[in-house]
């Protein structure tokens, strides 16, 4: 009975793109595609893959998805070539990065930059939950999240939320705990003053903006395990360094950062 309320409801409401909000085709190319760069990383996760095909179109899904792009293995920016700098490339190869490793969907330019800011600004939760599963099926090609014990988020000021209603970071690395099966401990982490929006500040003002900003739960064991810190956009990685910071000192062993978008901008 199930099965047919559920054809019944697609017959008379098709499937629409999050993005581009067209209807959704029976076009199996686009999945088939997916499915031959990811088959090993993905056959165990055919839940992902399902919610994957049925909310992106073959015109919004194949641009989100880079697979002919090079990638830095440290800070997640994609490059126009291999990065003759190992595992950093020229935007990190000087910073002091405490979290071992970051993953992003791509750049914070062209659509991907849209979404965030669609995401972002109109609190579309759809799309919201649509780009974390896009980054749960990264952080398993990238098998990352073999090495992660639990997934958290960085944390909102109590007065920001309150205004805005609504934390993306937050509600990306639920989806994302969900879609790889790991812990979501959102409590582990708190914001303890309000903090200047990062993006209107220069380069160097931005550590000094988040520096002894968050705090680390006391009651929260983490001696030994790996944890996975969410955000929705990391650009000088001031934000996320910091919070790797407190949380290596409070026992944990490593730090690795997913992100929807880096922003980086590659010549």
């Amino acid at each position: 009975m199930l099965e047919i309320a559920s054809k019944m409801r697609t017959l008379c409401f098709p499937p629409r793109c999050v993005n581009c909000r067209t209807e959704i085709g029976q076009s199996k190319i686009r999945q088939n595609q997916y499915r031959g760069n990811h088959a090993t990383s993905l056959h165990q996760f055919d839940r992902l893959t399902s919610l994957l095909e049925s909310h992106w179109c073959d015109r919004c899904f194949p641009s989100l998805v880079h697979q002919d792009l090079a990638t830095c293995w440290t800070c997640g920016a994609q490059l126009n070539q291999q990065s003759p700098l190992g595992r950093r490339c020229a935007l990190c190869f000087k910073k002091n990065f405490r979290f071992t490793r970051a993953i992003s969907l791509g750049n914070y330019q062209g659509q991907l930059q849209q979404l965030v800011i669609r995401m972002k600004n109109q609190h579309d939760e759809p799309l919201t939950i649509q780009l974390g599963n896009l980054l749960a099926n990264q952080l398993i090609d990238s098998e990352l999240f073999n090495n992660v014990d639990l997934i958290t988020a960085v944390p909102t000021h109590w007065w920001r939320r309150l205004k805005r209603g609504f934390q993306a970071a937050e509600m990306i690395a639920e989806t994302i705990a969900h879609g790889v099966d790991r812990q979501f401990r959102p409590e582990i982490l708190k914001c303890q003053r309000s903090t200047k929006k990062q993006g209107t500040l220069a380069s160097t003002a931005r550590q000094k903006n988040v520096q002894n900003a968050f705090s680390v739960n006391r009651s929260t064991s983490l001696q030994g395990v790996n944890v996975l810190l969410i955000d929705d956009v990391m650009t000088s990685g001031a934000t996320v360094n910091e919070i790797s910071r407190i949380l290596l000192r409070s026992g944990v062993e490593k730090v690795y950062v997913g992100v929807i978008a880096r922003g980086a901008r590659v010549s």
